[in-house]
């Protein structure tokens, strides 16, 4: 089963370039949280604004400080099957565990060319697949019918499910469901979910892995009452295109820049206040629902 906090960090910029000292303190601080991985190299980390050889120092960087202490699971994205199997091949020398994996973007293929698409993927690792339903990006869906099939497939494990409608219809079949949307986090776990990849993990790591305790342990309404306590901030988090608003938090706490690469604009100066003085309610309203 993958389940858990799943880490999709964010790539830290300064003057145009790569911050590979932010990044890897970065690391550091997460290893020291209740995560169970992190993902490099995904939406949040800017992968698709990152050139080849940015791509490959972020990487580097990370599994320098992460070592064999975490699994590092590594993003694939892009609009054709083929340059999609390249970059898993081109990947396939690191000490990783696994893919993160879209349907093509832009191209819209029917179910049948979703299904062949992840099929092919499958082939052509050993390693682990999560599938990765986020049509509202690509512009396709991964069906439940398809999924259902991908199955069969003996690496395909997990899904991180970005369609709120569609987690109880997953939730069925024997495969882990990692809730996409942070907002949708404890209605993900209610129905049977497994964990998450959540950008507000940045900030609220430990907090998320109690609410899905809380869950396991029925502990329902304690469990509302801290997500509750968190919602407002991570709502915030995604008024400006992601992860604008992660890198503004964590500006806020010192940890680094909120430098983007464009054209995803920084976060405004009153979205990071905003941030800021959420943040601080979200502190003592933790502290009560502890």
């Amino acid at each position: 089963m993958v389940s858990g906090i799943w880490l999709p960090i964010v790539t830290p910029f300064r003057n145009g370039q790569v911050d590979v000292d932010a990044l890897q303190r970065l690391a550091e601080r997460y290893l020291n949280e209740e995560i169970s991985g992190f993902v490099a190299l995904g939406t949040t980390g800017e992968a698709a604004l990152l050139d080849h050889n940015e791509q490959l120092t972020v990487l580097q960087a990370l599994l320098e400080v992460v070592g064999t202490r975490l699994t590092v699971v590594v993003g694939v994205g892009g609009l054709n099957t083929r340059d999609m199997l390249h970059e898993i091949h081109r990947f396939a020398r690191w000490d990783i565990g696994g893919y993160l994996v879209s349907a093509p973007a832009y191209i819209c293929p029917d179910q049948r060319g979703v299904q062949w698409h992840f099929e092919q993927v499958a082939q052509a690792t050993d390693r682990p697949i999560i599938l990765y339903d986020v049509p509202h990006r690509t512009g396709v869906s991964i069906e439940t019918d398809t999924v259902e099939r991908l199955i069969e497939c003996p690496n395909i494990l997990a899904i991180k499910a970005c369609v709120p409608e569609r987690f109880r219809d997953l939730c069925r079949l024997p495969i882990s469901v990692l809730c996409g949307n942070d907002d949708a986090f404890l209605d993900c776990l209610t129905v049977g979910g497994t964990g998450g990849i959540l950008a507000s993990a940045h900030l609220f790591a430990d907090a998320l892995e109690e609410v899905q305790e809380r869950v396991l342990s029925e502990k329902s309404e304690e469990a509302i009452a801290l997500f509750d306590s968190l919602r407002p901030v991570i709502n915030l988090l995604f008024d400006a295109p992601n992860p604008a608003g992660v890198k503004a938090a964590l500006s806020v706490r010192g940890l680094i820049s909120k430098e983007t690469r464009m054209p995803i604009m920084e976060a405004s100066e009153e979205l990071t206040e905003r941030l800021r003085v959420g943040l601080e309610i979200c502190a003592r309203m933790q502290a009560v629902v502890a």
